[in-house]
């Protein structure tokens, strides 16, 4: 019986790691382009919304050099509203964290919070768990929470970026951010409205 329960375990064990994943964004299929961005299509067994973008935040010369968490590369809710991640098979699946700051702010720029918001995990329509947000010129970790879900909402507020999201592992405990006293949020705001215009032609066309 000892053994059964044993063998048991070893296959749910096995079963819940088989589709984790840390979504980094630096090899999205067709994608993680050098100084563009472009529709989020299905990634590591995940799917994206058509509000999520993967973006170069990085490469120079660039409109957007507002800095990735690692790498070059995050996502962008490109026209608005909330970002929804689901399975791609349909399948149950558990958040174990993911970094986020606002749009169009300096790298590390920290400041006062310019974007709040909730993200949320939902499991059949219902949901599971929900944390206030506040979003400034600095990536923010948001730790695992507890419960299977199949939607993961990024309700961050308009307009926001995510980067190394963890889905079916734990990123484990992670350092609060220091936020600077008085730095200020220097908007590339041109820069912004630039991308957020050729991302509305793109839809239009």
């Amino acid at each position: 019986m000892k053994k059964l329960l044993a063998a048991a375990a070893v296959c749910l064990t096995c079963a819940s790691g088989a589709n984790a994943a840390v979504l980094t964004f630096e090899d999205v299929p067709g994608g993680s382009v050098q100084n563009t961005f472009d529709d989020m299509p299905t990634y590591l067994g995940f799917s994206f919304n058509s509000t999520l973008d993967w973006i170069d935040l990085v490469a120079t010369p660039n409109w957007w050099n507002y800095g990735a968490k690692s790498g070059d590369f995050a996502i962008l809710n490109n026209i608005g509203g909330q970002g929804v991640i689901t399975a791609a098979d349909g399948s149950d699946f558990t958040f174990g964290g993911l970094w986020a700051k606002a749009w169009s702010t300096v790298p590390e720029s920290g400041g006062e919070p310019s974007l709040f918001g909730q993200l949320t995990g939902l499991l059949d329509g219902v949901q599971v768990w929900s944390v206030e947000t506040a979003l400034n010129g600095s990536y923010q970790a948001f730790g695992a929470q507890d419960g299977a879900i199949d939607q993961l909402v990024l309700g961050f507020g308009n307009h926001f970026l995510v980067d190394d999201i963890y889905l079916n592992e734990s990123m484990g405990d992670v350092a609060p951010v220091p936020v600077p006293a008085s730095l200020p949020l220097l908007a590339g705001g041109l820069a912004g409205l630039g991308l957020m215009a050729r991302r509305r032609a793109k839809r239009v066309a």
